[in-house]
């Protein structure tokens, strides 16, 4: 019975592996594009006020910079946006520190940064050096938070904060069975 089910395990990592090495259930329509940028911010620790306090800074980044990327469809124009207002978004992780009285060294920068590979909606976005508004708090040894912010893809996420999930209508899925259930739609 064990070594079956070590056989099966066995089975579904290669099969996720090969998916991911040659694409096979290659996934177009949710993609990030070519062109994007990201925000990502990277918590001090995993301590549940270390993540609370990158949940306001993201809160209060996206404030700043939702009303100027909004006006623009053109990547470029972003960029000079984003490079443009980086002290105005250094000043909005800075007011959340001093807001909840933390002195905390901070990092913002804007350039390529690396990104973990991340799974969201049955998506899998792989690991890689991204153009990126880049935000470390304090050590930088937490959980980071990304969205892609042009184009406009976090704002309208923006709208949904952690309180307003209701964790009774929480779906639980298993990335191997994901992976088996779309392999299967596409034969």
């Amino acid at each position: 019975m064990r070594r079956g089910l070590t056989i099966l395990i066995l089975f579904f990592g290669v099969l996720i592996a090969l998916n991911n090495k040659f694409n096979f259930m290659d996934n177009t329509e949710d993609n990030i594009p070519e062109n994007a940028i990201r925000l990502r911010i990277v918590a001090n620790s995993n301590d549940i006020y270390d993540q609370a306090i990158k949940l306001k800074v993201r809160d209060e980044v996206l404030e700043v910079i939702r009303p100027l990327i909004m006006k623009t469809d053109d990547v470029n124009e972003a960029r000079m946006i984003i490079y443009n207002h980086l002290e105005d978004i250094k000043k909005a992780v800075e007011k959340v520190l001093e807001e909840n009285e933390l002195e905390m060294n901070y990092y913002v920068d804007y350039g390529l940064a690396y990104f973990p590979a991340k799974v969201y909606n049955n998506t899998l976005y792989p690991a890689g050096k991204y153009e990126s508004v880049y935000i470390v708090l304090g050590e930088g040894e937490g959980d980071n938070w990304w969205c892609v912010l042009f184009p406009t893809l976090c704002v309208m996420d923006f709208a949904t904060t952690d309180n307003d999930i209701d964790s009774d209508n929480v779906e639980y899925s298993f990335l191997i069975i994901e992976k088996i259930k779309e392999w299967l739609k596409h034969k």
